[in-house]
């Protein structure tokens, strides 16, 4: 009989992989990793928080006595939100477009440079985007989303454009041509509009939950998750705004990446 010999690939990530994370929580303490990290580190880490808290200098020793609480909390070593688990997804498809966006040559028309660029920069948008929903934030997650539709519709109406007038163009006013793409567009970005500004309604409810001694809401996990709910319909877009415009990829991996999105939409369940 053959000996079972447990190896663990090591992954080595550098600061640039926090963009997303898992978080290690325990009742006092909690440590972010990178959401590429290895069982082996994670167990290390959480054995330094553990002889942390229990104001031991061993991790050794925390190792050595304590595997079975590793055992019993390993499961929630590792993000389980399907929400949370969605929008990594997404994030890793809109990543691939782009990476695929940035090795096209768009030509000599300014329009065609200008949207390409513009385009490519939205992976860090949409990144950004997720970032804020995993914080439950409102207002800003709403801005941030916003920003990834004007962008999309700027960037389809500069790329027919091939002189200096590109400069020129305004991106809210891109938006009714988008509907073309999207047809959604204008009623999606009038509710996006209402959440990233503010409003006489919006002062006023100030004033009213002041008087009445309701506190700031700072965040909200039922609006943020509705705001991730739109950021994976537009990722669906943005795909189809690149192939579009500039086909960076073959069919065929545009078809998987369009069915990883929606099976992505689909998991969400909100």
């Amino acid at each position: 009989m053959t000996e079972e010999v447990d190896i663990e690939i090591r992954v080595l990530t550098s600061t640039r992989d926090l963009d997303d994370y898992d978080v290690l929580a325990l009742n006092t303490i909690s440590a972010a990793v990178p959401h590429k990290t290895s069982d082996g580190l994670r167990k290390l880490i959480w054995a330094a928080m553990v002889a942390h808290m229990f104001g031991n200098k061993s991790v050794d020793h925390v190792l050595r006595r304590y595997e079975h609480l590793w055992e019993r909390f390993r499961p929630h070593a590792r993000e389980t939100s399907p929400q949370i688990l969605a929008l990594r997804q997404m994030a890793a498809q809109v990543d691939a477009i782009a990476s695929a966006l940035e090795r096209v040559d768009p030509g000599a028309l300014i329009g065609q440079i200008c949207a390409k660029s513009a385009l490519c920069r939205l992976e860090a948008t949409f990144k950004a985007a997720y970032g804020l929903v995993r914080k439950n934030y409102i207002f800003e997650t709403e801005a941030v989303v916003r920003l990834i539709l004007e962008q999309m519709a700027w960037s389809c109406a500069a790329a027919r454009i091939g002189d200096e007038s590109v400069f020129y163009l305004n991106p809210t006013k891109c938006v009714g041509s988008f509907k073309s793409l999207y047809p959604d567009a204008g009623r999606i970005y009038g509710e996006l509009s209402e959440g990233a500004h503010i409003d006489p309604s919006i002062a006023a409810n100030y004033i009213r939950f002041h008087e009445n001694g309701v506190p700031v809401v700072r965040r909200s996990r039922s609006d943020a998750l509705a705001s991730g709910a739109r950021l994976l319909e537009l990722a669906e877009v943005y795909a189809k705004v690149v192939q579009h415009l500039f086909s960076p990829l073959p069919m065929p991996e545009y078809e998987m990446i369009s069915q990883e999105l929606l099976d992505a939409r689909a998991n969400y369940g909100v």
